[in-house]
């Protein structure tokens, strides 16, 4: 996963998309700081960098949506797009209940914070977490 951040970022340097360039540069920034702390670096990990620069990017669209400005909007959005493109495809509905019913019906404890622990283990990356803990809700409910 590295090695297509970095052929990636060539190929944006190269092509002068400055959006893009800068994009991937914050993600291996981030990764780079990991690395710096002594956290191993796999693609899990990876999935984890990509999905919080996703979740700052939808917070960042929400505060530019307060304010009105539609130019930095457009941008988180263009941000937003690219980081999507590295990480798996999205859960349908349906499969995201079936996951968390299984890690429902292994977990011993049927508490909120154990299935949940159980569930994001099981989803492995293809569900946010708000969407994993309504299903949770919804299953233990």
């Amino acid at each position: 996963m590295i090695k297509k951040l970095k052929e990636d970022l060539k190929t944006y340097m190269r092509a002068k998309d400055m959006i893009s360039l800068n994009t991937v540069r914050s993600i291996l920034n981030e990764i780079n700081i990991r690395e710096m702390k002594n956290i191993e670096i796999n693609d899990e990990e990876i999935f984890k960098v990509l999905r919080s620069e996703v979740k700052k990017r939808k917070e960042s669209i929400e505060t530019f949506e307060k304010a009105g400005r539609q130019d930095l909007i457009d941008k988180e959005r263009k941000e937003l797009q690219i980081i999507e493109q590295y990480l798996p495809a999205e859960m349908s509905e349906e499969q995201l209940l079936a996951k968390v019913k299984e890690a429902a019906d292994a977990s011993a404890d049927k508490s909120f914070g154990a299935v949940m622990k159980a569930a994001i283990a099981a989803i492995n990356g293809q569900a946010d977490g708000k969407r994993i803990s309504a299903a949770v809700k919804k299953v233990l409910g």
